[in-house]
């Protein structure tokens, strides 16, 4: 009688542990998975930031670029533009 009831305690001991060491290891898993997920989302951050100096810097470089003065002298030197003079004008009117 005594044995089979330190057999029934060592099976209910080993069954308790069993899932003791389950809800350990679920805990530990997620525990690891959060950790990897906080460094993905810290590097993720980095490259954010690095694409918005990139987006700023393209929009300041496009800024410089539009700008009239400089469109301007690239017109008048590459296609040889000038400004029209008065003689040049043609004044059209319309009939009502």
């Amino acid at each position: 009688m005594k044995k089979s009831k330190d057999k029934s305690l060592v099976r209910v001991f080993m069954i308790v542990m069993f899932f003791v060491f389950i809800l350990l290891f679920t805990y530990s898993s997620l525990n690891l998975k959060n950790i990897d997920y906080g460094y993905r989302m810290h590097e993720l951050i980095l490259r954010e930031k690095a694409l918005k100096e990139k987006v700023d810097k393209l929009r300041a470089q496009k800024a410089s670029l539009l700008n009239l003065k400089r469109v301007e002298r690239i017109v008048k030197k590459k296609l040889n533009y000038q400004y029209p003079r008065p003689d040049q004008f043609v004044k059209v009117f319309e009939n009502k």
